[in-house]
Parts: C-alpha cells; sequence; structure tokens
C-alpha cells in the first residue's frame, strides 16, 4: 500500500511541477527598460504620434504618465485616459515633474516593451514600473508601479 501512496504522491508532484513550469513558458508578461529621451520627450511636453496617453492617480495629483502604441489597449479603470488637446497634458506632466523634488527618486521615462520585445509604449513618473502584463489580443491588463514615491506606497 505504501509504494501505491508514493507512486500517487510522485505522479501529482510531477503534475504541479510540470502546470507550473509550462504556465511560465506562456508568460504575458513584458518589461519596461530605461530611456533617458523618453524623460525629455515628456519633459518637453512632445506628443508621440500614434500614440493615447493616461495618468496613474488623481487628476490633482497623478503618479505617472503613460503613452500607449494605438495598436495596443490599455483598458484599466486605474489609468484614466488625457485629452492630449486641453491643458490637461501639459498640467499632468509638471504634477509629474515635480514629484521628486527634494527626494532621491527623480521622475524617469520608461520604454514599455511586449514578451518578444516589441514596442508598446511610454511611462514617465518617479515611481519605477515594476511590470505589464499583455495578452494575445494586445491588452495590456495589469500594469503597476514598484516602489514609494514620497512616502505613500502606491501599488
Amino acid at each position: 500500500m505504501a509504494k501505491n501512496n508514493n507512486i500517487t504522491v510522485s505522479v501529482i508532484l510531477f503534475s504541479v511541477i510540470f502546470f507550473a513550469l509550462s504556465g511560465c513558458s506562456t508568460s504575458h508578461f513584458g518589461r519596461l527598460e530605461s530611456d533617458k529621451e523618453v524623460k525629455r520627450s515628456f519633459e518637453s511636453y512632445q506628443i508621440l504620434p500614434n500614440h493615447k496617453y493616461y495618468y496613474w492617480g488623481e487628476s490633482s495629483t497623478p503618479r505617472a504618465i503613460v503613452g500607449i502604441e494605438e495598436t495596443y489597449e490599455l483598458n484599466l479603470t486605474m489609468y484614466p485616459q488625457i485629452d492630449t488637446e486641453s491643458g490637461d497634458y501639459r498640467r499632468l506632466i509638471d504634477i509629474v515633474s515635480l514629484q521628486g523634488a527634494g527626494n532621491a527618486f527623480e521622475p524617469w521615462g520608461f520604454r514599455i516593451l511586449d514578451k518578444t520585445g516589441n514596442y508598446v509604449g511610454v511611462w514617465y513618473s518617479a515611481a519605477r514600473p515594476s511590470s505589464v502584463d499583455i495578452n494575445e489580443n494586445r491588452q495590456i491588463v495589469r500594469f503597476g508601479p514598484s516602489i514609494v514615491v514620497r512616502g505613500v506606497d502606491h501599488r
């Protein structure tokens, strides 16, 4: 009887490990790469062609500005879209630009890439982005920062 239990436990353990590893190989996680040109483009209020812009946080205190290439979709309620034709775009960037004043973490720019390294968009914030999860329909389904900005955890 003990031999049958050992075989059963071995099969279950193998199955768990197999499914866990197969899930890793089908991951949709992209990455973010630091880019000083992205920082400069935001700080000069440049609007990239074929991009939609969003902010993260309250409109009075945004924590990040994100530009997503139009072939991708950012449909997360925590990222309201910005009307780049209004004065809001410049105002929101100005607020984000002040985040790092007197702080060790100044706002910085990042390129957002999908799991194969294709360009998805840009991120500007003193909060460092942690990960981006993009599904097979080119929809960003998870996206968020990883560190504390001015003593407030914004995860």
